[in-house]
């Protein structure tokens, strides 16, 4: 049996991501996996890479993605039996693992090999020529050979490996071609001064937890405290006093100080108001997307306003703008109810009128609570009738500020570290950068945009998430009694 490996270089790669500290990774690769014991490592780039592996004998060049066609040209060019696909942009790759899902795909005789909690960096996809000759004639063959396996998981023979410690709570592709992952890599690297081992790396991370602390990567931005509506759920009107409109220059003076963390975020414009009663919100908007580091500008509404000129904006704005309308109400009885509002059918409209544009950038979010249990089989039914997709909100009570309107709790048996101390930044309309989304007030801020540089601030936080991360809770707010802790943003 001939068991090869193939070095998979993503079509969005460019040498850059294939460098790590001073590693030209396909290099350092062929030379680490030489202990696996397999045969000819293999490249595969797109038609449109130019670097360094260009013109190896090596080097298979393919058109479009790894579909069927793709693996049945893979198999005729190699002669091999079984293919290991193996991301050439993973810097920490532990040849030992490879070898191991090896040894298990060959004992068990498997069509095809693979691992859920291995991170992407850590494991391989391990194919066989016969599966590619087993395939049926199926619509789902031009999609990702991975992909349409799994939609027919019971027409193959398909092992699925296992192995300590799982890591999927870190969150963590430990991929070089993205850029927080990298950045992540590096900091582990100059933690240990070597490329660690697989089971070392929980070990590392509980013992240096600063690794993870790479710079925001969502930033939720309250543009505006002015709301039309009163909803029973709502924070604010527990704050001392209305907040106002953000300055302009205060946006912008995010954004520049987002650039010096060099790495790709999302911004969500929410808040305690309705971010579409800024009387700038559409310039804001455009040049929030303008920025190249922003992956995404997401609009939390009340729908109110999500009228035709929102429309007419976001089918100019481009693809990096998506919405989300809050509507807990089946009908205007008991939209009123929950929002205090008589603006139902209005909302509904500018609703299916949006879906009509935005597609899948629009979403629609419902409250789990109490009073939206008896309906929610039905706004359901309703919405995605209409293709809107849909997200169940957990209810925040922002520790006990607002009634607990909650019927079930979700939150894990096990406390992981809080994510949004990790990653998120809470910014009210003056500019003052919360301790995090429960500091409504900003009681606990660790600064103001106005005054300091976002880099500073960020500083700041550093030893709340430390202390956090080693279960020494802050007890202003009371991290102890917070249920947001394994909530994730991105």
């Amino acid at each position: 049996m001939k068991s090869d490996i193939l070095l998979y270089v993503d079509a969005a790669s460019s040498d850059d991501d294939l460098m790590f500290i001073d590693m030209f990774l396909p290099d350092a690769l062929v030379e680490r996996l030489g202990a696996c014991g397999a045969g000819t490592v293999y490249f595969s780039v797109p038609e449109t890479y130019s670097g360094r592996l260009s013109g190896n004998e090596d080097c298979l060049v393919r058109s479009g993605q790894d579909d069927v066609e793709f693996w049945k040209r893979i198999f005729e060019q190699t002669g091999s039996d079984h293919i290991c696909k193996i991301h050439a942009e993973s810097p920490f790759l532990d040849p030992r693992i490879i070898s191991d899902m090896i040894d298990h795909h060959l004992k068990y005789l498997a069509e095809f090999t693979y691992s859920e909690n291995l991170p992407p960096g850590f494991s391989c996809e391990i194919v066989s020529r016969d599966l590619i000759s087993a395939i049926p004639d199926i619509s789902e063959k031009t999609l990702p050979l991975a992909q349409v396996i799994r939609a027919n998981i019971n027409h193959f023979d398909i092992e699925l490996y296992y192995r300590d410690p799982d890591l999927r709570d870190k969150r963590i592709s430990f991929l070089s071609s993205n850029r927080r992952d990298r950045r992540i890599m590096e900091e582990i690297y100059r933690a240990t001064g070597a490329i660690p081992a697989y089971d070392d790396m929980r070990g590392i991370i509980d013992k240096n937890p600063e690794v993870l602390f790479a710079g925001p990567s969502y930033l939720e931005i309250e543009l505006s405290g002015k709301c039309d509506l009163d909803c029973v759920f709502c924070y604010r009107k527990t704050l001392p006093q209305q907040h106002g409109d953000m300055d302009p220059a205060l946006i912008r003076k995010i954004l520049d100080g987002m650039k010096s963390f060099d790495l790709p975020y999302t911004v969500c414009f929410g808040g305690s108001g309705e971010p579409l009663m800024h009387p700038n919100a559409y310039e804001i908007f455009a040049s929030t997307c303008g920025e190249s580091l922003v992956e995404s500008v997401i609009v939390e509404t009340n729908g109110l306003y999500a009228d035709a000129n929102y429309r007419n904006f976001i089918m100019d704005a481009g693809k990096k703008i998506k919405t989300i309308v809050n509507i807990n109400g089946i009908d205007a009885d008991t939209y009123k109810k929950l929002h205090n509002g008589n603006s139902f059918d209005q909302v509904r409209q500018n609703i299916l009128d949006l879906q009509a544009c935005a597609g899948e950038r629009l979403y629609i979010q419902i409250m789990k609570i109490n009073e939206t249990e008896p309906f929610l089989d039905a706004y359901y039914d309703y919405w995605e009738r209409n293709g809107v997709a849909i997200i169940l909100q957990k209810q925040n009570t922002f520790l006990g500020k607002i009634a607990d309107r909650r019927y079930s709790d979700l939150s894990p048996l096990d406390r992981i570290p809080c994510w949004h101390l990790q990653r998120d930044l809470y910014i009210t309309a003056d500019g003052t950068v919360c301790f995090c989304k429960q500091d409504i007030d900003g009681t606990s801020a660790r600064g103001s945009v106005a005054s300091a540089a976002l880099t500073d601030i960020w500083k700041k936080k550093r030893p709340d998430f430390m202390k956090e991360y080693a279960k020494d809770y802050q007890a202003a707010p009371d991290c102890a009694s917070c249920d947001e802790w394994y909530t994730f943003n991105c």
